[in-house]
């Protein structure tokens, strides 16, 4: 699965610092695909977007970086006594390709119960 991001950055020689602070930019854009489902932690858990932070970026090779980053989670249920915040560190490996930004996200989606069966 992979998630796409329109940019003007050129892929041949991609200056580092320009390509962080252009993800930075786009923290609102991007968050959401990059934390994925949280259903894994409880059916009541939300992403804390503002909570999102670059930790590093690495290049791999010519075109291809990988990123680590940390964001906070929230749970709330008053029936079940939660009210807990929790931090998630991921990485995510992404390919800088003309005019487009493609981060390789993990499909993270629980079975449904057809595919349980």
């Amino acid at each position: 699965m992979s998630f796409q991001l329109a940019t003007n950055i050129c892929p041949d020689n991609p200056d580092l610092p320009e390509l962080i602070a252009f993800i930075q930019r786009n923290i609102p854009k991007i968050a959401q695909p990059l934390a994925g489902d949280l259903q894994w932690y409880s059916p009541h858990a939300q992403l804390l977007p503002e909570s999102f932070k670059i930790k590093s970026v690495e290049k791999l090779a010519s075109n291809r970086f990988k990123m680590l980053y940390q964001f906070d989670g929230h749970i709330f249920s008053p029936c079940l006594d939660l009210n807990e915040t929790f931090t998630r560190e991921e990485q995510v490996s992404f390919r800088l390709l003309p005019g487009v930004l493609e981060f390789e996200l993990i499909d993270n989606q629980p079975p449904s119960p057809a595919d349980e069966l």
